[in-house]
């Protein structure tokens, strides 16, 4: 397994290859759709980047909600593939009742992409004011008779962080992977192909590489 280091080092690498691949994708004269899928990218390097900060501040109430919102993001851009014509319910100007419901966006990239569905209910029950944040504040002492709790958050140990960057690596190549996809769809040149092609699985950490 790698280290911590390692681990953060390999995220925040294979998000840098996805942002500049953006870039080859993009044609000259940029139009709605284009800047919708866009938005996406400044929002998945917004969510990215602030769980990477937030685990190196040692913050598991920041890191997972984090991800979780990344993976949400991902979704989206799922959605967009399947459905190219539906990009412009992204806009602020769409009415309330044709924006997506963030459920529907989820059970679609649960479908498409194996394992997405697991990884996004654990980040879900980190979020949530349930059993896994309830434990978090704890610590036994050394002898095991009481415990401490303290105000600062704070992970339980690192194989906790390199999971965040197992999650934060595989919804960076879902995002790789589809965002191309969705951009070429929504522009009429991909739209029966995207909608045949798998998506990559999720959560199967394997961040060990060089």
């Amino acid at each position: 397994m790698a280290d911590l280091e390692s681990a953060i080092r390999i995220a925040r690498t294979e998000f840098a290859k996805f942002s500049r691949s953006i870039a080859v994708v993009v044609q000259r004269d940029l139009g709605i759709v284009g800047m919708g899928l866009l938005a996406l990218v400044t929002r998945a390097q917004g969510f990215h980047d602030g769980a990477l900060h937030a685990l190196e501040a040692n913050n598991p109430y920041a890191t997972f909600p984090l991800i979780r919102c990344y993976a949400e993001n991902a979704a989206a851009l799922v959605w967009v593939l399947d459905h190219p014509g539906d990009i412009g319910r992204l806009s602020a100007l769409a009415a309330q009742d044709e924006r997506f419901a963030i459920g529907r966006l989820v059970a679609n990239a649960a479908k498409r992409a194996p394992g997405f569905k697991d990884v996004y209910e654990q980040l879900s029950e980190f979020t949530h004011p349930v059993a896994s944040g309830f434990t978090q504040p704890f610590r036994a002492t050394s002898d095991e008779s009481s415990f401490r709790w303290s105000s600062v958050p704070s992970f339980g140990a690192d194989e906790d962080k390199i999971t965040a960057c197992f999650w934060l690596v595989e919804l960076t190549e879902m995002h790789a992977d589809v965002w191309p996809r969705a951009y070429r769809a929504t522009m009429n040149e991909e739209a029966v192909a995207g909608l045949s092609t798998p998506v990559r699985e999720v959560g199967k950490n394997d961040i060990e590489r060089d």
